[in-house]
């Protein structure tokens, strides 16, 4: 498995795509960080959490269209299937290459948060329980969108499947739904979007249902992607 994710992450990190990825959604968060820091004088990091979920929407598809949707169309994916692997272990393999790549991403993004640490009065663990929670997501996201890559031979219809469910499961907490929906029913969909549970990270809180949330749903979706592969068999 090890020999498959090492081989999946030179793929990216020898081909400009995966760095254009990962600087570009480095760029645009540290921007967002910049605005809020300096431009408004916020010296609170929960602006920036609450939009890394918006730049996920577009990152993470964007990355992990490929993942199978190209395997398909070149048909290597019989290949693939044919190697001292179960498929658990590639999809697995796969994943952790995509969050890899996404965690190099946040990486980028550390240096501006610990510069605000030594210029203002922040808490320090409150932002490292927020970068948790970012990965968290990430992963959650990460599988969805493998599954939805795992269903085409397109990476156009990978990428556009995906941002459209990752889309209306982030609005599901947004103030405009709020605005068009009965409070019972917004109350119920609240806890059914990432955003809802992404906020307790961001305050630094670590609520064991958002993490079981989290986990939870990444599981079930390399699950679903583990069983579609082996229909193949």
């Amino acid at each position: 498995m090890w020999k498959l994710y090492k081989k999946e992450l030179n793929y990216y990190l020898n081909n400009p795509i995966g760095y254009i990825i990962i600087v570009l959604f480095s760029v645009f968060a540290n921007f967002i960080f910049i605005k809020d820091a300096f431009v408004i004088s916020s010296a609170s990091m929960k602006p920036f959490f609450g939009v890394i979920p918006w730049l996920l929407l577009v990152f993470v598809p964007a990355l992990a269209m490929r993942i199978f949707a190209e395997e398909k169309r070149s048909n290597t994916v019989e290949v693939l299937l044919t190697l001292p692997l179960s498929e658990a272990e590639i999809v697995v393999a796969k994943f952790l290459t995509l969050l890899t790549i996404m965690v190099f991403g946040f990486a980028l993004t550390l240096s501006l948060p610990v510069s605000l640490f030594f210029l203002s009065k922040v808490y320090l663990p409150e932002i490292l329980v927020g970068y948790l929670g970012i990965i968290m997501m990430a992963g959650f996201l990460i599988s969805l969108s493998l599954f939805f890559s795992n269903q085409t031979k397109n990476q156009i219809v990978a990428f556009l499947v995906s941002v459209i469910v990752i889309f209306l499961l982030l609005v599901l907490s947004t103030d405009f739904l709020s605005s068009v929906m009965p409070k019972p029913i917004q109350d119920f969909l609240n806890p059914l979007s990432p955003v809802y549970h992404l906020e307790n990270f961001a305050k630094g809180i670590i609520d064991i249902r958002s993490v079981w949330y989290f986990l939870g749903l990444t599981a079930v979706f390399l699950f679903f992607t583990v069983i579609d592969l082996e229909k193949r068999d």
